[in-house]
């Protein structure tokens, strides 16, 4: 099912509007659990991401290697936690949390344990990313105007300042410029475009075009060269995922060979550039895939019941919540040790030709696809 997507600001969620879903699986895909904020570990080793809970409400963040094993889910039952990013060594989680109602960001280690509050931030929407400079670029509503994009102090919490208005973003790698979602009107009629706002001079540039478009999740690679980003509305019969150079050139879908029925959200470039991790699914995106930059070699790292349950109980590692009493920060205990799901094989032809790349178990690595345009 091929979708219009909007966008929603109170939430930064993506949400899936459904258009001429067949009789009889409109059941199935109102019983199926979406995954978000996919985030890859600057060291390449964990990738994280946000599952929806089989009650509709909870939210749990969960990490898996990048090779499919050891998936262990960070949050525990009946929690409200989302957008997590990494800290630049990859050893610590910067989360909102919405658990007691009110969304708070708090910073923990890589296992789910000294969960610390941040700090009251009112409005909180969305943390981008985690800074080599040890800030945190955050989304929050203040005053009747739109979402703004900030920065505040990991250790601390201390904002620091707000630099522009933004639905969604991300920080390039030189901290010179942010890519944002924003919305653009054409011909009357409003639509979502990806710009790049220079920090200093506050100077915007447009960098995708079209009509009746809905352009989100903008992500930089890691040298900064290109964005991948959602895009459902360009090509309904293909994959929702799009890379575009920052100049606005050689935009390209990722062939996927999906359906009408398949849905993507939430790419994000592997530390190296040469892969992307995203939620992909069946009527929603409801699991976590990789694949390489070309859309080759594409992989499942996850396979959840619709229930939002992982298969093979015994291979998930559970951080089990602490009593917490009124005015504590959530405190956790670290995950016991469990047998790791082991990963598919590659074909012998596959696993030859592996050696040496970044990751092993996948395909070796290929640049970004060229086009005429540099």
């Amino acid at each position: 099912m091929k979708a219009i997507w909007l966008t929603s600001v109170a939430l930064l969620l993506v949400a899936p509007v459904a258009m001429g879903t067949p009789e009889g699986d409109a059941d199935r895909s109102s019983s199926l659990r979406w995954l978000r904020w996919v985030r890859w570990q600057p060291q390449g080793q964990w990738i994280l991401f946000v599952r929806q809970g089989s009650d509709g409400n909870e939210m749990r963040i969960y990490k898996i290697r990048s090779d499919g094993t050891n998936l262990t889910v960070l949050s525990p039952a009946s929690s409200k936690d989302s957008s997590p990013v990494w800290s630049p060594d990859g050893r610590q989680i910067a989360f909102i949390s919405s658990t007691r109602g009110t969304a708070n960001v708090y910073r923990m280690n890589a296992d789910g344990t000294g969960v610390i509050p941040l700090g009251r931030h009112p409005g909180v929407l969305e943390l981008a990313r985690w800074l080599p400079d040890g800030r945190i670029v955050f989304l929050a509503h203040r005053g009747d105007g739109g979402p703004l994009l900030g920065t505040m102090d990991a250790s601390t919490g201390a904002e620091e300042r707000f630099w522009c208005g933004a639905s969604q973003a991300d920080w390039h790698p030189s901290g010179e410029c942010v890519a944002i979602s924003t919305p653009l009107r054409l011909n009357g009629a409003l639509h979502w475009y990806i710009l790049e706002v220079e920090l200093t001079t506050k100077q915007r540039r447009q960098i995708t075009f079209g009509e009746h478009v809905i352009d989100s999740a903008p992500r930089y690679s890691p040298d900064g060269e290109w964005i991948v980003f959602h895009s459902p509305s360009r090509s309904p019969t293909d994959s929702s995922v799009w890379l575009v150079r920052r100049d606005g050139t050689g935009m390209y879908c990722l062939p996927l060979g999906d359906g009408w029925d398949t849905e993507e959200s939430d790419a994000d470039f592997s530390p190296d550039g040469q892969y992307l991790a995203f939620a992909r699914g069946e009527y929603e995106a409801t699991d976590l895939y990789i694949c390489r930059v070309d859309g080759t070699g594409l992989r499942r790292l996850t396979h959840f019941y619709p229930d939002g349950q992982a298969k093979g109980q015994d291979t998930l590692k559970v951080v089990k919540a602490a009593a917490v009493t009124k005015g504590q920060s959530r405190a956790f205990s670290a995950a016991k040790s469990a047998k790791p799901v082991q990963p598919a094989k590659p074909a012998r032809r596959q696993q030859k030709r592996a050696e040496g790349a970044p990751f092993p178990w996948l395909a070796p690595p290929i640049p970004l696809r060229r086009t005429g345009a540099g």
